[in-house]
């Protein structure tokens, strides 16, 4: 099979290639002009075109004689930047891979959009876990740009004869990235940084019209200099949890929704195994690296899960890296990085 991979310079879209490439299809990856490039092995394998999400020219190029599209490429938390770009990025640049796909000389069998579970607003969920038949309520600007991207996909891949598949991810990661978290320093620098955000930030019903609760945070444990484990916990005691997702993880799940004939038009969520309490990524970081815990009470509760269920019923998706196998591969170097829980 011959797989197209857009953003396949991105984290995921690296994976993703190496699993496609081990699997025996041959892939074609873009990157945007001036932008990421791939590592000298990998571009060996690997056909890389340079295209712009604004150029339906260089689209149709890209696309022209593949059987599968996987749709990585996209805009991410738009900063100080105007929101008309992040918009022209992830909806209508996904447009003009549809109109793209859709003309091909040679047909397009299936569009895989990689979408966001952000899409389900993290904040307030209604229930937990969160299945795909949870309302869509994003959170901010990135996920409501991303379900605009899921609609657009569902209703012209149908109308286009085009089979589609779409996949929400979710805090996705690679080890080195996990070794800050639940720690004092990250753990002040992510309630900063939601409450910096405001209504811009996808948690921002949590902290809206609230002091910056990094403050709270730096009563019990702002003197400290050790950079300990911090576990937050809600005004009763619940702790606060997050859906953290291996990068082998997700690129294992998206490969599924190109191969397999039952993902065709279907949603699924892909994540990790479980969800990670902050009380549990808190012990985890305290037993590797021999710190003290703190825990904080906050007035309010994040508790975000999501269901792989259906996934591992209709796909086999069996994801099986947790927070502490991640850590565990960080510490033990890229060697073990794949490190599987036992």
């Amino acid at each position: 099979m011959r797989i197209l991979i857009t953003g396949v310079a991105g984290r995921v879209g690296t994976e993703l290639a190496t699993r496609s490439l081990a699997s025996g299809h041959a892939v074609r990856g873009t990157v945007r002009p001036g932008g990421r490039v791939l590592t000298p092995a990998l571009a060996r394998d690997v056909e890389v075109v340079e295209v712009s999400l604004a150029d339906a020219g260089s689209l149709a190029r890209a696309v022209d004689g593949v059987d599968v599209v996987v749709h990585l490429a996209a805009r991410m938390v738009p900063g100080d930047r105007p929101i008309d770009e992040l918009f022209d990025g992830n909806v209508l640049g996904t447009l003009r891979l549809l109109e793209a796909a859709a003309s091909a000389r040679t047909p397009v069998r299936r569009l895989v959009l990689a979408s966001t579970d952000n899409t389900y607003g993290p904040a307030r969920p209604r229930f937990t876990p969160i299945t795909e038949d949870h309302p869509q309520v994003p959170g901010d600007y990135y996920g409501t740009s991303k379900l605009l991207a899921e609609q657009l996909v569902q209703n012209l891949a149908e109308l286009h004869g085009l089979e589609y598949t779409i996949v929400r991810l979710g805090s996705v990661v690679e080890p080195h990235e996990v070794l800050p978290l639940f720690r004092l320093d990250w753990t002040q620098a992510f309630l900063t940084a939601q409450h910096e955000a405001g209504r811009r930030g996808n948690l921002w019903a949590l902290f809206a019209d609230r002091p910056d609760l990094a403050l709270a945070v730096n009563e019990v444990a702002g003197a400290r200099d050790d950079n300990p484990a911090v576990a937050l916990a809600g005004p009763a005691g619940e702790p606060w949890a997050i859906h953290l997702t291996h990068v082998r993880d997700a690129a294992d799940g998206l490969l599924l929704a190109v191969e397999r004939a039952e993902a065709a038009g279907e949603d699924f969520n892909m994540v990790g195994p479980r969800t990670t309490t902050f009380s549990e990524g808190a012990a985890v970081m305290a037993r590797q690296f021999g710190l003290d815990t703190v825990t904080v009470e906050l007035p309010v509760t994040l508790a975000f899960e999501l269901s792989n269920q259906k996934a591992a019923q209709r796909l086999g998706y069996a994801p099986s890296r947790d927070f502490a196998a991640i850590v565990r591969a960080a510490v033990s170097g890229p060697d073990l990085a794949g490190t599987r829980v036992s």
